[in-house]
């Protein structure tokens, strides 16, 4: 039986963050995305705790932590993981984050190497202006622009966040992760400074930094944070491994769970 611990955390501003760790193992902490919670990455921690302590935590503002308004800088968010590590008695952690937890997780290998063993940087990029921009419909699309209900605006998003053929082929799946965010809408001020963060993002000059073993994995279909952004970080960090998971869209980890975890697993046990 898979261990299951609850971490109570709190960042150097005095908010509370809430986080679990599954498993026994090499620690490796998971950064969630725009409007994410740790349950984002259900599908994977599973298959994970198998072989690692996988840390998950939800970000200021969101799920079960406090309560907070914004800005938030990128910076600021990548102190707050190491502040979860820190409650979760790790020194260091293989740290992986997908989407904007990527961004985050970027800036907790260039402001505290020493607590980053690896860095895993699934679907993401480095920001404006070396960034390889997504179809203006498709960004509509993700921050559900004209849905008057969280449920709508999430409904627009899987539009998406998943390929078509596994919106067609999973649509209980699909419907159900719509379901469970019109229950736990984000909360507005929070996705707006996540936003905003998303929008200053910008590691370009800084990335030849990173020294530690770096993952970048991507899905081919990608139509939220086009393949090309693992692309131009792969040319930016030294000794990068590259892998592209053909035929799969923005949260490939929800698409193929086994053939996600195979990829993390074949960088952190390899």
């Amino acid at each position: 039986m898979t261990i299951v611990e609850h971490i109570a955390a709190r960042a150097a501003d005095g908010i509370s963050l809430a986080a679990t760790a599954h498993g026994q193992g090499p620690a490796l902490l998971m950064i969630p995305g725009l409007g994410a919670t740790r349950r984002v990455y259900a599908p994977l921690v599973p298959l994970l705790a198998e072989h690692h302590r996988v840390v998950v935590f939800d970000p200021r503002g969101v799920g079960d932590s406090e309560i907070t308004d914004g800005p938030y800088s990128m910076a600021q968010l990548a102190d707050d993981a190491v502040c979860v590590l820190d409650a979760a008695d790790e020194q260091s952690a293989i740290v992986f984050g997908a989407s904007m937890g990527g961004m985050v997780a970027q800036h907790v290998g260039l402001d505290h190497p020493e607590r980053a063993a690896r860095l895993i940087l699934a679907c993401t990029g480095p920001g404006a202006p070396h960034a390889v921009p997504a179809e203006r419909e498709a960004t509509r699309a993700l921050l559900g622009r004209g849905a008057t209900t969280p449920a709508d605006a999430y409904r627009l998003a899987t539009t998406v966040l998943y390929t078509p053929a596994f919106q067609q082929s999973h649509r209980d799946l699909v419907e159900r992760e719509i379901t469970e965010r019109g229950r736990h809408p984000v909360r507005a001020r929070a996705f707006s400074a996540q936003y905003e963060a998303v929008r200053q993002h910008d590691t370009w000059d800084r990335l030849p930094e990173l020294r530690m073993p770096v993952l970048l994995l991507h899905g081919s279909e990608d139509r939220v944070m086009p393949p090309g952004n693992s692309e131009v970080l792969a040319s930016r960090i030294a000794g990068a491994r590259l892998v592209i998971l053909d035929g799969l869209g923005h949260l490939f980890w929800h698409e193929d769970p086994e053939r996600s975890a195979g990829a993390i697993l074949d960088f952190t046990l390899g």
